[in-house]
């Protein structure tokens, strides 16, 4: 099986509304990070992101979306530091505003694997 170094969640809030999430399965493997990516809706409220393994137990806690930029360093050291070993769990990719979008809010969420191939996850 051909073992990716990064994964892509994409979601979508329509304009008008304040949240979405959606709920995702990740190939097995140790990711060390993440990014959210993100286009520049209209919208004056705080956006908040967080990740949760399908029971509701936090991965990543809600929290200011600018938390998961890409911080401009190096590949791996620019991102969100995670250290998951995501196995066969789902989790679930959540953002939500205090105010309603007045367009599309478009973002991904960027897995970063680790890159060591002599491991089997």
């Amino acid at each position: 099986m051909f073992k990716k170094l990064e994964e892509v969640v994409e979601l979508k809030i329509p304009a008008g509304s304040t949240s979405n999430s959606y709920s995702f399965q990740p190939q097995a493997g140790l990711v060390i990070g993440c990014v959210i990516f993100h286009n520049e809706a209209p919208n004056t409220g705080m956006v908040q992101a967080s990740i949760k393994t399908d029971n509701g137990e936090s991965v990543s806690a809600m929290s200011h979306i600018e938390n998961y930029r890409s911080r401009e360093a190096g590949y791996k050291e620019g991102c969100k530091p995670l250290y998951l070993e995501t196995g066969n769990k789902n989790y679930v990719f959540e953002v939500s505003s205090d105010k309603a979008f007045d367009e599309e809010f478009r973002c991904q969420l960027v897995l970063i694997y680790e890159n060591d191939f002599t491991k089997n996850c």
